[in-house]
């Protein structure tokens, strides 16, 4: 497995930070985190339909790019670097499963709207158990030919603003994953308060709620669209612990203290070059998870391991970068505290680092 990029990879990746250098710059992130639905939709628009993100690993014949997951996670990767406030996770998780367990006909009746940008799609699971029928609060029930979803999810990323949602639910003892329309009878959808002002949450109540299985892929195929949202979720992370070690090295070039600049003391030396070490280590960990992702080989392992590594070193470079910022950093009003949320918000989605770790611990048989 070759561990670099190649050229077209790396200037699709230059050139996704550029236009999001100028489009969501950290002032206009709070601006559109104050606002009630909390994305742009501006942005959202001009980013799945100029620069085709949310088609990029989605086949042509259903107005896909054709790419691999490889380019996503690079995307992934760049708008976690910004934080760019659009509902981009919430929908490439739906896409995926759609993808991955979807048939012809629900690919051809639900990717497109999806893909383009005119309708925003949620998968409805986050914890560590989504696809485990024992954790999952979702049942579905056959009547009259009809299956009807009930139970609760918490915690849907850009929930209050989808138009569908991916919902696992347990049928016959197993977790199968079903679509349900956001303004479909017995769907209620509140936003919830969320620690991570950059992306809002919502509960979703289902009370009998019609719904469409995806049953088309084979079973093993729902462990893998979580663990497709695990890798997705580190590169993200790895995007803004990169963005913490570029903000921390910047101000410690320019802040003097001693008539020095505070960059030259060897306390804040080391405490880069530890940031640096593990965004390292990070990145090639993404870099095998999201590869593995892309040939179907390897991601049952992968994606745990990239998820809590990504985790933790996000965490580390938001502290860090705190740290060296001094008295100012610990106001919230400070763009590090945007990535602090967000690194804390992130790392308890699809299990915490310790879940992640004993998770590839059962599946690696250690």
């Amino acid at each position: 497995m070759d561990f670099r990029y190649s050229t077209e990879q790396d200037v699709f990746g230059a050139s996704l930070r550029g236009f999001l250098f100028d489009l969501a710059p950290a002032s206009r992130v709070r601006e559109v985190a104050a606002t009630p639905d909390g994305h742009d939709k501006g942005l959202w628009q001009r980013l799945c339909t100029e620069l085709e993100l949310t088609a990029l690993h989605a086949p042509p014949e259903y107005g896909g790019a054709g790419a691999t997951l490889e380019e996503t996670a690079i995307a992934f990767r760049e708008l976690g670097r910004a934080l760019t406030p659009v509902p981009y996770a919430a929908t490439t998780f739906a896409i995926d499963a759609v993808l991955r367990l979807g048939d012809q006909e629900q690919c051809k009746g639900l990717l497109p709207g999806l893909l383009s940008g005119e309708k925003v799609g949620a998968l409805a699971a986050a914890g560590p158990d989504d696809s485990d029928p024992s954790g999952v609060r979702v049942r579905a029930d056959r009547r009259d030919g009809r299956i009807l979803l009930t139970g609760e999810c918490a915690a849907v990323l850009h929930g209050h603003v989808a138009d569908l949602f991916v919902v696992p639910a347990v049928t016959d003892g197993a977790v199968v994953l079903h679509v349900v329309a956001a303004d479909a009878p017995g769907v209620t959808v509140r936003r919830l308060p969320s620690f991570d002002i950059t992306r809002p949450v919502a509960a979703l109540w289902l009370s009998g709620a019609p719904a469409e299985a995806l049953t088309a892929g084979p079973p093993q195929e729902v462990h893998r669209v979580f663990d497709v949202a695990r890798t997705l979720l580190a590169a993200e992370m790895l995007g803004g612990a990169e963005a913490c070690l570029d903000l921390a090295v910047e101000y410690a070039k320019t802040r003097r203290q001693f008539d020095r600049p505070i960059g030259s003391f060897q306390a804040v030396k080391h405490a880069c070059a530890d940031m640096m070490i593990e965004i390292d280590a990070t990145r090639a960990t993404v870099m095998f998870a999201a590869m593995s992702a892309a040939r179907d080989d390897g991601l049952a392992v992968a994606g745990p391991l990239a998820k809590a590594q990504a985790a933790d070193t996000y965490a580390l470079c938001a502290g860090s970068a705190i740290q060296l910022h001094g008295g100012i950093a610990f106001t919230w009003e400070h763009d590090l505290h945007l990535h602090f949320r967000r690194a804390k918000a992130t790392a308890a989605l699809f299990g915490s680092s310790a879940g992640n770790r004993a998770l590839l611990a059962d599946r690696a048989g250690l």
